[in-house]
């Protein structure tokens, strides 16, 4: 008999299951694989979108490559990051490539260089010949978004030569180097540099007349003219004088919240009712305003042999506490103590539990005593807002001699023998000092111990609402507070903890001489004092009794001055934060105001609502913290003056979206606009002098003047240069192509002549010398989503072809379908749209 080999049933499907574990782990893999690729590929192209972008703005001219002025800051998206962006002269794009939605971010800013770091300039100051193009790509992918992001210098072809240079050293008065001191060109903010440790500056820049500035934190800063011509080596010495400074301090405080003042568990008063023992809580409004009290501020109290507090059942009579008010709960409507009768607020509503008040059905007592039995006396009693459960203030009292402590208590409970005693009153005091029955009991270091005593009998009688409102001398110490000054040299400080009673005390130094805002702030609450007096070598204290941080208010301070190009004080000019906050400088050129806590931009003298014989200067990304103070954001501004155009294609109707470049006697670029949807143009003030304004235009424009020369004054008015008539100017054809009513996704081939080509399909010409000198030609490929622009000048007479030319597969071969548009006219800087082609 023949023996043959084999498998068993058992050993074939445990074959065949490690293959299918197997199979299941490979079309996994090619799933993982698969996304690896897909993500590949979508990096891939969203950096050819932005190396795209990138090409098309270095191929523009300089002047037309504009800065951005109206930029969307999107934190959201890629935090910490901030994806920054113009919405104005290069809005957002969405492009769509392989099934995938891109959308293609433009920012441009003007850059400059100061001891080789570069430096970002607002889009307000005159050009410096450099900006830097940040082209960022964005696709969804995933659960979350992705990213790239191409950065690079362009730089200005036509840059005059910086043929001056300014030096020079920064020394004391005692004739010391001072290094890191900023010196720059007021009219030039471009045109700046640090002086190194031996108080050396260096800068080149181009002829002119200027303002030197030099600016050091701790001294006075300093303003020199200067006129320079071509070639010139300016050498400009400065000596800097030291800022006299004083120091402040403070013991801040909060009140904020309510404070339970008195707790008595039993003051019996035969006059009364015979042995009915009453017990009270007293509640105290150390707060600036009226609290209502009826309904919304209720007491839970916890025995020691309870497992949970106990909510109080209340009847209220009276409905609010006034400020430096008391409110009284009682469980009688009347109270016998101190030798006077005072009436309750609230007392305990008759349906309180016996099951969590034993005490209730025999005495309507609460708050059991010592003398109540059964090792009673010790517990907790809290106030809270019944809205939302907020805590506003709790006291806890121990029995030392039993080992028992209180249920809770803010930081270490109220140390009692025996407890709560009857005839015994548990008590806040006024202030670090003690009991003062003058003043409200208002001191809350969050700590019964520190916070409350015991008397037998009691210091003061239990009051009510209808009782005298009392001052306030302390509350929290407002310890961690943040203390900031405006004078824009000293550093912001903090309220630590200090004395055996604990408050809070600030110590600031380095405070410049002079008047100044001074700001403390803790969370939303803060305390702003205006003109605070600082003396050379002097100290100014906040009375502490009216040191109380009473201000809700979450933003921060951003304070500084302007001055002019002589260091004059420049009063009522206008100045913004973000744009929403708006202030104007006082006599003394300073200005203050509080604005939204983040990053924001603050400008002096807007184009709008700003004096008109200054220029407009800004100062980017100034970082604020709630409750603090960012001071020295001053401004040096120049007088000058505004010039207007007018850019026509016909000499009567407007040309949109011409750049203009406004440039000085040195040929330096000062300012570029760009034509808006009239035609028309205003430049930012610019400094008075000669200036040449002239049209940015591509190689077969022409404009008619060519250029326009000005000589600008101070005014308040701006002067018209000139209207500039420009021939050859562009104007846009869209539409879309689709086959079947569907996008066509592959690529359309769109040909605008003002000849008629011959052939079926009409054949596009053959690109040739003769090409250049013949009909135009325009040729642009649709994109994915079926549409398309071309760029073609402007002609109606004659009008432009469009053709259309879509490649189709017809078996083994290809075919070109094609549609021709007849009669298209264009006008500059419009746009003829609804050429659209269909198969």
């Amino acid at each position: 008999m023949i023996k043959r080999k084999g498998v068993t049933l058992v050993e074939l499907l445990i074959s065949m299951a490690l293959i299918t574990i197997g199979i299941a782990g490979l079309v996994q893999s090619f799933g993982y694989i698969q996304k690896a690729v897909q993500s590949s590929k979508n990096r891939t192209l969203a950096s050819n979108l932005a190396q795209e972008k990138m090409q098309i703005l270095k191929q523009k001219i300089y002047y037309q490559v504009l800065v951005t002025t109206s930029a969307v800051n999107n934190t959201t998206d890629f935090p910490p990051e901030t994806l920054s962006y113009d919405t104005g002269y290069f809005p957002p794009e969405q492009v769509v490539e392989a099934g995938v939605t891109y959308t293609r971010y433009t920012y441009i800013q003007s850059i400059y260089e100061n001891s080789g770091l570069i430096g970002i300039l607002a889009p307000n100051l005159p050009d410096t010949g450099m900006k830097r193009i940040t082209i960022a790509v964005v696709w969804g992918q995933g659960d979350g978004k992705r990213k790239v992001t191409l950065r690079s210098i362009l730089a200005n072809p036509n840059t005059v030569m910086a043929n001056v240079a300014f030096s020079g050293t920064v020394t004391t008065t005692n004739s010391v180097p001072m290094s890191g001191v900023l010196v720059g060109l007021v009219e030039s903010p471009g045109v700046s540099d640090t002086t190194d440790s031996f108080g050396r500056y260096y800068m080149n820049g181009t002829p002119g007349t200027y303002t030197l500035a030099v600016t050091a934190t701790g001294y006075y800063s300093l303003l020199q003219g200067i006129v320079t011509a071509a070639g010139g080596t300016p050498v400009t010495n400065f000596k800097l004088t030291k800022i006299g400074t004083g120091m402040i301090e403070g013991y801040p405080w909060i009140n904020d919240h309510l404070v339970i003042s008195q707790v008595a568990g039993s003051t019996v008063d035969a006059s009364v009712i015979p042995n009915f023992d009453q017990e009270y809580v007293e509640v105290f409004n150390p707060t600036t305003y009226t609290w209502i009290v009826n309904g919304n501020i209720g007491l839970r109290f916890q025995r020691y042999a309870d497992a949970a507090k106990r909510t109080i059942q209340i009847n209220y009579l009276n409905n609010s506490i006034p400020s430096g008010g008391h409110y009284l709960f009682a469980n009688s409507a009347t109270l016998a103590a101190f030798g006077t009768n005072t009436n309750a607020d609230a007392v305990w509503d008759p349906g309180n539990s016996t099951t969590n008040f034993p005490l209730f059905a025999t005495q309507q007592n609460i708050i059991p005593v010592d003398e109540d039995g059964g090792g009673e006396g010790c517990g907790a009693l809290e106030l809270y807002r019944v809205s939302d459960g907020q805590i506003l203030d709790r006291v806890g009292w121990n029995r030392t001699n039993e080992g028992k402590t209180a249920p809770f208590s803010e930081g270490t409970a109220y140390a009692q023998g025996i407890g709560l005693q009857r005839a015994e009153v548990f008590s806040r005091k006024t202030s670090t000092a003690g009991a003062d029955a003058t003043y409200g009991q208002a001191y809350d270091s969050n700590n019964n111990n520190e916070d409350i005593y015991g008397s037998q009998p009691g210091v003061t009688k239990p009051m009510g609402s209808f009782e005298a409102s009392k001052p306030v001398i302390s509350g929290t110490p407002a310890i961690g507070a943040v203390v900031s000054c405006t004078d824009g040299l000293s550093a912001s400080t903090v309220a630590v903890s200090a004395g055996a009673h604990p408050y809070a005390y600030f110590y600031m130094v380095n405070v410049a001489t002079g008047s100044w805002t001074v700001l403390i702030s803790s969370g939303v609450l803060s305390l702003e004092r205006l003109n605070v007096p600082i003396a050379n070598n002097a100290v100014y204290t906040f009375n502490s009794t009216s040191t109380f941080l009473t201000q809700r208010d979450d933003r921060g301070i951003i304070s500084g001055r302007v001055s002019n190009a002589l260091g004059g004080a420049l009063s009522g000019v206008v100045v913004t934060a973000g744009g929403a906050n708006t202030t104007n400088t006082g006599a003394d050129g300073r200005y203050s105001m509080r604005v939204t806590s983040g990053t924001v931009d603050i400008t002096a003298n807007p184009t709008t609502g700003g004096i008109s014989t200054y220029v407009t200067a800004s100062s980017n990304t100034i970082p604020v913290e709630a409750g603090a103070v960012h001071a020295g954001v001053d401004f040096v501004l120049y007088q000058g003056g505004r010039i207007t155009g007018y850019v026509t294609r016909d000499g009567v109707n407007g040309l949109p979206g011409v750049a203009v470049a406004i440039l000085d006697a040195n040929s330096v670029a000062r300012d570029q606009q760009i034509s808006g949807p009239d035609g028309r143009f205003t430049t930012v003030v610019v400094s008075t002098g000669y200036y040449m304004v002239q049209p940015a235009l591509g190689s077969l424009e022409t404009s008619a003047p060519g250029v326009s020369t000005v000589t600008v004054v101070n005014m308040s008015g701006a002067q018209f240069s000139s209207t500039f008539t420009i021939a050859g100017a562009l104007g846009y054809v869209t539409g879309t192509v689709k086959k079947g009513g569907d996008p066509i996704k592959t690529g359309v081939l769109i040909v605008v002549t003002t000849t008629t080509l011959a052939g079926s399909p009409p054949a596009p010409p053959n690109l040739s010398s003769a090409t250049i000198t013949g009909a135009p030609f325009y040729m642009a490929s649709s994109m994915e989503n079926g549409t398309y622009t071309v760029d073609v000048r402007n002609s109606t007479n004659p009008a432009y072809n469009v053709y259309a030319y879509y490649s189709t597969p017809s078996g083994t071969t290809a075919v070109i379908l094609s549609s021709k548009a007849a009669n298209i006219g264009v006008v500059a800087g419009q746009t003829t749209s609804g050429v659209n082609f269909s198969w």
